[in-house]
Parts: structure tokens; sequence; C-alpha cells
């Protein structure tokens, strides 16, 4: 385990002219991943992917999110799969280690809406057959298409997620894990130690990236309500989820998400500290 590094990434909050500026700032963070955005001329593609290629920096996760593959109206529909395909072609050319899509909720015209039909059969088996699609008409030599773990949309667990994998059955398809989005109960909350575990217990070799931020419950409410937050001002246990990475085979990218500027050096300082 000593020799392993975990590929840390996130955002740089910096406008950047040049490849070699970018590289320099994710350098500076201490980042060893990237995340992607594309890049429309062929050269400068090139030119972009060589520098970070170079600087031992991997181009992370390229973005296909909140795009409804189950919006209720046909066409609509049709139309966000559509999109979903060319982003994961983009990913793609750009060398992306995977392509983050969401699963669906039936409503019209959005994404996100709750619904018991969310997390139906019918829905996890029309979901399989799209995803199918879209691998099938990309293609990608490079990147995975994955799916952001949710808990009001699939996959919602470690052991759906399983599913799906042995379900699309496509190589191409693998395993983003955000624990945090599924942190979705008092006892996950409690002992989110034990459900970490669970999940790289469950999905540990189809796992090529995951995400890290925090959570917090208010210790007195009506209702449960979880909270999220920025890495290390929660109670995620990070000493577990920094080891369960560390036993993988192949190591994910751990990208941080979802803070501003002044946060992520809190957070920075949170994670290296951990790390140590």
């Amino acid at each position: 385990m000593e020799d392993k590094m975990i590929r840390l990434g996130g955002p740089i909050f910096k406008e950047v002219n040049n490849p070699e500026e970018a590289v320099k700032i994710h350098q500076k963070l201490g980042f060893s991943a990237a995340y992607t955005s594309y890049i429309e001329d062929s050269v400068k593609r090139e030119e972009y992917k060589q520098a970070f290629a170079e600087a031992d920096i991997v181009l992370a996760e390229f973005g296909a999110y909140c795009i409804n593959i189950m919006d209720t109206g046909p066409e609509v529909r049709q139309k966000n799969i559509d999109e979903i395909a060319r982003r994961l072609e983009k990913a793609d050319k750009m060398g992306a280690r995977c392509c983050v899509m969401h699963g669906g909720s039936l409503e019209s015209g959005g994404w996100g809406k709750a619904n018991p039909e969310n997390l139906s059969e019918r829905t996890f088996l029309k979901t399989v057959e799209i995803v199918q699609s879209i691998i099938d008409k990309v293609k990608p030599e490079t990147t995975k298409l994955v799916m952001e773990t949710e808990s009001y949309v699939y996959p919602d667990s470690p052991e759906n997620y399983l599913r799906f994998i042995n379900a699309i059955d496509r190589e191409e398809f693998a395993v983003h894990l955000d624990p945090i989005n599924i942190i979705s109960n008092p006892r996950r909350f409690y002992f989110n130690d034990q459900f970490i575990r669970r999940c790289f217990a469950v999905l540990g070799k189809h796992i090529v990236s995951c995400h890290a931020k925090d959570v917090n419950m208010p210790p007195i409410h009506p209702t449960v309500k979880i909270d999220e937050t920025f890495i290390g001002n929660g109670v995620v246990n990070y000493d577990v989820y920094l080891r369960e990475i560390l036993k993988l085979e192949t190591m994910p990218t751990f990208m941080i998400e979802h803070l501003n500027a002044s946060q992520l050096k809190k957070g920075l300082n949170f994670i290296y500290n951990k790390a140590e």
C-alpha cells in the first residue's frame, strides 16, 4: 500500500489560457487528476492532452450530469440520450477516464423529481437498455461510461450498482462511487465507515472514479435531514475511505467537488493530513 498514490483532483477556480498554465495550477494544488473540459480544435486538444500526460496528471471525469434518460416525453428522452452519447464521444476524444451520467426520473422537461417509479424494476430494465445503446453507438476506446450514485434515482445502493454492471454487461461501463450521495438515512450516517466498506466490498474492482465531499445532520430535527457540506466539514470517515481506495488494484481518480475556493483550501489541508 505504501507504493500506491491516490490520484486527487478538484476544481482550480482560475481561468487559464494554455495547457502549461493549467498544469502548473494543478501541480501547485497537489493534484494528479483533473476535471475534463472538451477542446474542439484537434491540434489544441492534443497539445492539452500531451501537457497533462507529461506532468502525469490524469484527465479524470467528463460531465453528462442531470440529463434525464427517463423523460416521459419520447422526443425529449431521445434527445437527452443522444446528448449523453455526444458527451461520451467528446470524453473519449479527450482521453478522459470516465464520463459521468445520471439515472433518470419519470417526469417531463426536468430531472431529479421524486417518484417511486424512479426505483421500479421497469425503470431498472429500461436504464440497462439505454446505457447499452449509448455504449454500442459510441464504442469508446478510452473512456468508461459511469453513473452517479443518488438516493432518489438509480443506482441508489452498491448492490443495485452491481446489478447494473452485470445486466449492462459492457466492458465500457464501470463504477463511479460517490458514497456521500447515498448516505441517505441515519443508519448510513452514523455508521458511514461500515457503509463505505460495504460499497468497496461490493463494487471494488469496477471503480474507476470517486467523489470527495461530506455530510452533516442537525442534532435535533423533527424529520431526518442530512445536509451535504464540503470535504472535512462533516462526519464521513475519510480514514476508512482512503484505506479502502488504497486496497484497490487500480487507483481510481478521487475528485473533490461542491465547494468554493476558500473551502477548497480547508478541504486540501484536511485530506493531506488524513493522507499522512
